[in-house]
């Protein structure tokens, strides 16, 4: 994540903390054996139940915003996403859009700022079946 002034460590936690969720999620699905074999890695079944949990988060997130926008004493800084997933057996790849809401940034006129940033989660299979 580059610099930009004003924005910082809150924002790369809280993509951290997504990307963090993904990675458990997957492990939780390879240590209780919902993976059971080569065949069933990352099928529509498996990635359908991600989409869902992220759906709920990404909409957990997006309400934030809007009650925020319109809250009198709302948090100076908040976050939320979009995301967008490609997959194959072996491969998943989340394209994550985050859009982080500074209320109080010293440079803006009005005070309000936002950052736009863009990551891409990948993983492979192989790295979560030891």
């Amino acid at each position: 994540m580059s610099l930009i002034l004003g924005f910082g460590k809150t924002e790369e936690d809280f993509e951290q903390q997504e990307i963090g969720f993904v990675e458990k999620f997957i492990k939780e699905k390879v240590n209780n054996f919902q993976i059971r074999n080569i065949d069933s890695c990352f099928d529509d079944e498996f990635v359908a139940e991600l989409v869902s949990k992220l759906e709920e988060r990404k909409e957990y997130y997006k309400n934030l915003d809007k009650e925020f926008d319109e809250a009198e004493n709302p948090p100076e800084r908040y976050s939320m996403f979009y995301f967008k997933i490609l997959f194959d057996r072996f491969d998943l790849c989340i394209k994550f859009k985050f859009f982080h809401t500074y209320r109080k940034h010293s440079l803006s006129p009005d005070g309000w700022a936002l950052l736009k940033t863009k990551r891409v989660y990948h993983a492979n299979i192989w790295d979560f079946i030891r």
